[in-house]
């Protein structure tokens, strides 16, 4: 049973969230200040300080279960889409995170800039999950091989790497403008794992 001192503070963690929520969609992440956030939330600066590290952290901590549901949500395509298209099957694997930071291009900087991030709880869940990404990707490789549609001579690895890369590039893409909407950032991604997976295909397997 949660003790009356732990609910107090789960209410205030939560108000907190709700005031950088509301005010990163308002003024944007960048022009926040922890000032305005705790002024919003009618708490001391120091007490949003008690719960999150820094900005960064509240910014995490509102998507962090968003992102564990796609985790979730990628796992399970991984274990159940149908591979009879590789292509399409990666694809699908790798289009909600795509739709999750192109919806929110302040958090898919902060995704770019891992390297920058102060170390907290919120931001360790937020590391884990990024490397989640990237083990399940290597597990949608694995189950491809597994069923004879991938070329014997190639590296698990390599192919991995190759999917990833053009993951990371379409974030970058729409991050700086390149890639101005949804559509063509989902049509070039499409074109270039299906262009990838055109040279690492089983010559038996659909294409």
């Amino acid at each position: 049973m949660v003790g009356k001192p732990q609910q107090r503070t789960r209410r205030t963690q939560q108000r907190i969230l709700a005031a950088a929520r509301d005010l990163f969609a308002e003024t944007g992440y960048e022009a926040t200040s922890v000032d305005a956030i705790a002024a919003r939330a009618g708490v001391a600066k120091a007490t949003v300080f008690a719960h999150f590290s820094d900005k960064a952290s509240l910014l995490i901590a509102g998507k962090i279960q968003r992102l564990a549901a796609l985790s979730g949500t990628m796992r399970q395509t991984i274990a159940d889409g149908s591979t009879d298209h590789p292509a399409r099957y990666l694809a699908d694997v790798f289009r909600p995170w795509l739709v999750l930071y192109r919806g929110d291009p302040e958090f898919a900087r902060l995704f770019l800039s891992q390297s920058t991030l102060n170390d907290g709880p919120w931001t360790r869940q937020f590391l884990d999950i990024c490397a989640t990404i990237e083990d399940n990707a290597a597990r949608a490789v694995d189950r491809l091989r597994a069923e004879g549609r991938l070329r014997a001579d190639l590296e698990p690895e390599t192919v991995t790497q190759g999917i990833l890369a053009f993951y990371y590039h379409m974030i970058v893409g729409h991050s700086v403008g390149a890639l101005p909407d949804g559509r063509a950032q989902e049509t070039l991604f499409d074109g270039l794992i299906a262009t990838w997976m055109n040279g690492c295909r089983s010559t038996t397997a659909p294409a």
